[in-house]
């Protein structure tokens, strides 16, 4: 089994659990990670004795999404619209290898679910999580786009507005009810839920239940689902590219004040 970087990831009776292990930045996505995560998929793919896949995080929290820091101090070094979609692809590409996977994949969620990574949990072929989770969309508030455009089709269309316009995050509960989740567990059940799921999963014959995933995906695309998520990444671009005051504003204290005081500043514009 390959060493990764930013993962822990261990293989027992069948299972996969793919550990996102980049615990002092609540597992935040940069590159090292999305090729991280995109690598740990193809080895289960490639892996007979693999016959589930479960996604996690470390430290509490699933992921609160791309590592801004990261991306600004290098990972995306000319931010020009080739260069965002350059950057953005990386994670998109992980996101398409769980969607595309003849394996099934589950999200196990706690803490923190953002961003990028709330869109890689909800291509998992099933979504778990404990009462600690909490999800949602918060780039929003910096006049960015998810660039991976799945929320519409997970969910209703108040929903979808509620977590894509708003930017507010949502409990575990309210996920539930949004058709985000497919069950929420006490604390420190989570695991054993995610692994009994797999058991189940197991029984099946891989083949058999490859073309029934595939049979339900395509539905989704023959609706327009890869289009729609194409559209979502040209309007991250389009965000990011496009200058306003609000985020001039903040990437200056970003640089003069440090992440935590800028995310302080834009808190105080959404005063609830």
């Amino acid at each position: 089994m390959a060493k990764y970087e930013t993962l822990i990831v261990e293989v027992a009776d069948g299972l996969m659990w793919i550990s996102l292990n980049r615990p002092t930045v609540l597992n935040a996505f940069n590159l090292a990670q999305w090729h991280d995560v995109k690598s740990a998929l193809d080895e289960a793919a490639a892996d007979d004795s693999v016959r589930v896949i479960a996604i996690k995080g470390q430290g509490g929290n699933f992921s609160a999404g791309y590592d801004l820091t990261a991306a600004l101090g290098g990972d995306l070094a000319e931010p020009l619209p080739n260069a965002f979609r350059d950057y953005v692809d990386v994670g998109n590409d992980t996101c398409w290898a769980v969607w595309n996977s003849k394996k099934p994949v589950i999200s196990a969620i706690q803490g923190y679910c953002l961003g990028g990574a709330f869109e890689l949990a909800m291509a998992c072929d099933f979504a778990y999580a404990d009462t600690s989770a909490r999800l949602g969309e918060p780039e929003i508030l910096l006049s960015d786009a998810p660039p991976f455009l799945i929320s519409p089709w997970v969910m209703g269309m108040r929903q979808a507005k509620h977590i894509l316009l708003s930017g507010e995050l949502v409990s575990a509960e309210t996920a539930m009810q949004y058709g985000i989740l497919n069950k929420v567990c006490e604390p420190g059940e989570l695991e054993a839920t995610v692994t009994r799921m797999a058991r189940r999963l197991m029984g099946f014959a891989p083949e058999t239940w490859h073309q029934n995933k595939s049979a339900v995906n395509r539905s989704y695309e023959i609706m327009g689902f890869r289009s729609c998520v194409e559209m979502g990444k040209e309007a991250f671009v389009t965000a990011n590219v496009t200058p306003n005051a609000l985020k001039t504003e903040f990437l200056e204290r970003l640089s003069r004040d440090g992440f935590s005081e800028a995310i302080k500043w834009l808190q105080t514009r959404y005063v609830t």
